[in-house]
């Protein structure tokens, strides 16, 4: 997880910004050019699929075997950002700040994706399925006892990471309406005889 972490710059999240939203695009532009095709739907749901797997196989390996750690909860928001009496190197701060947009970052295709998958969930619900995932997670590294901790900041980011991709499959959606009237031909208006 820390190597991606490093990979975190202000180029690479613009680069996966763009291209959520193009994927959000795409699969709008899909859905409205065959809207009785379940195929944009079924895509949409194996990208899901792939992409929950891929968050609980990050999320939940354990550091260290199963039951030997301490069930730790960090409840404070920031608790590694804003302690007042620690003193954080430059390197470090760039550090806790990466791993917050990564954890961000990591919940964006889970609404995004859902918004294709299931086209009746609400944007208001994918958020919520997305902060209710996290919460599960964190539970499960609470239990597991297994050298991950469960902290309150990964809730938060996977918060804004939802909304993040909940606000990105709207946009695309609106941007592909706006792209198919744009591109439709226009009929010409014959006057009646």
């Amino acid at each position: 997880m820390w190597q991606i972490v490093l990979g975190v710059t202000p180029t690479t999240v613009t680069l996966f910004l763009a291209l959520a939203l193009a994927l959000a695009m795409a699969l709008a532009l899909w859905t409205a050019h065959a809207p009785g095709s379940a195929a944009p739907r079924t895509t949409a749901r194996v990208l899901l699929s792939c992409w929950l797997l891929l968050l609980l196989m990050a999320s939940l390996a354990p550091s260290q075997p199963i039951g030997s750690g301490d069930a730790t909860v960090w409840w404070r928001p920031g608790e590694g950002l804003f302690d007042l009496g620690a003193q954080l190197e430059p390197g470090e701060l760039s550090m806790l700040v990466r791993r917050q947009i990564a954890q961000a970052a990591l919940f964006v295709p889970g609404a995004l994706l859902l918004r294709f998958a299931a086209p009746r969930t609400s944007a208001a619900a994918a958020f919520l399925l997305g902060v209710g995932l996290c919460l599960a997670v964190e539970t499960a590294q609470l239990l597991m006892r297994a050298g991950r901790i469960a902290d309150v900041d990964d809730v938060i980011c996977a918060a804004a990471g939802s909304a993040l991709g909940a606000g990105l499959a709207l946009l695309g959606g609106l941007a592909a309406a706006v792209m198919r009237r744009r591109g439709l031909p226009r009929r010409a208006v014959r006057a009646a005889p």
